[in-house]
């Protein structure tokens, strides 16, 4: 049996390498905010969290996307505990309006009817091709 085993994989050109007829997440983050400032758990092609304001975040890539019109999905969770908050809520920018760039994006957490909260849970997660 053959076996392939690699540190890292590159495009010819030094570049990401591509996957090609593959949908594969591009980047994702999990992270907690609730000490007020945002501490990654783990990510995928993410090189830093921005604190913005309370319960607004940029997550800024390692390599960037190719355009900025990637798909983007997210989630937020206030609680400490395992129970979700049905009152929490996750948006992409204000009034779901996201602000992106090839190099990032912006998460916000709020509760419904209320102002901006830095969550305990918070996950985003892009798809598109990168540059």
């Amino acid at each position: 049996m053959s076996r392939l085993k690699a540190d890292t994989i590159q495009s010819t050109g030094g570049g990401a390498a591509t996957l090609t007829k593959q949908s594969a997440a591009k980047h994702f983050v999990n992270f907690d905010a609730s000490s007020g400032t945002p501490t990654s758990q783990k990510s995928f092609n993410v090189s830093s969290l921005t604190d913005t304001a309370a319960g607004q975040f940029g997550i800024n890539f390692t390599n960037n996307y190719d355009d900025a019109n990637f798909s983007l999905s997210g989630y937020a969770n206030a609680n400490t505990g395992n129970s979700f908050n049905s009152n929490m809520s996750w948006g992409l920018g204000t009034s779901y309006v996201i602000t992106t760039t090839t190099g990032t994006h912006e998460l916000l957490s709020f509760l419904h009817g209320a102002s901006y909260i830095d969550s305990k849970h918070c996950d985003a997660q892009g798809f598109g091709d990168l540059a």
